[in-house]
């Protein structure tokens, strides 16, 4: 085998690799602006917001569930492929990284439901929940940017941080509409850049 085929075997090789590897990964972010969108979009329809409401708020309640069980689902199916054969200090890491995301949001909405139990002011219940959660999204963003050295994802962290204050900020009426956008765009942008670099 010549030096050039040497070359081209090892470049293919590598390519079915980081192919294995990242499996679907690429196209999460995209899967994620969609879902968060219409979840988000649906609530702001249901509220007082303009043009609202078109339908009952159980409506968005339902379609939120589905569709944030169908990306979780899906994100955990591509992690685990992903992860196959890859064993290490880096493989645990990021094991412990994703089991960070239920446990956080366990914990908050654990805690959210608490203060409300407790008697928490009704006008301050909506904002609670749009800046606590998306706070969090935000700081988890953050945590696995930094983790990965990964500028793209830290990035995301940072936008769905402003968004939390932005939604906070826009009142009752349209924070679900903020939210909404706020992770359309965190999370496009980042499946936007991602297809440009894979190409």
């Amino acid at each position: 085998m010549s030096a050039r085929e040497s070359l081209e075997l090892i470049n293919r090789e590598s390519a079915v690799a980081a192919k294995r590897l990242h499996g679907g990964g690429r196209h999460l972010p995209g899967l994620w602006a969609v879902l968060w969108f219409l979840a988000f979009g649906t609530f702001h329809l249901a509220g007082n917001g303009w043009p609202g409401p078109v339908f009952p708020l159980w409506v968005p309640g339902v379609v939120m569930t589905v569709l944030f069980a169908t990306g979780s689902v899906t994100s955990a199916v591509v992690g685990i492929r992903s992860g196959r054969g890859v064993r290490g200090t880096s493989s645990k890491a990021g094991a412990m990284y994703g089991f960070s995301w239920p446990i956080a949001f366990a914990t908050v909405i654990a805690v959210n439901l608490l203060l409300m139990a407790k008697g928490m002011p009704e006008e301050l219940i909506p904002p609670l929940w749009a800046g606590t959660m998306m706070g969090l999204a935000g700081a988890l963003c953050l945590a696995g940017g930094a983790m990965y050295r990964d500028v793209l994802f830290y990035g995301s962290g940072v936008v769905l941080l402003l968004t939390a204050v932005g939604a906070v900020l826009a009142g009752v009426d349209y924070q679900n509409a903020v939210v909404a956008v706020g992770g359309l765009l965190s999370f496009g942008s980042a499946w936007l850049v991602e297809q440009r670099r894979c190409r």
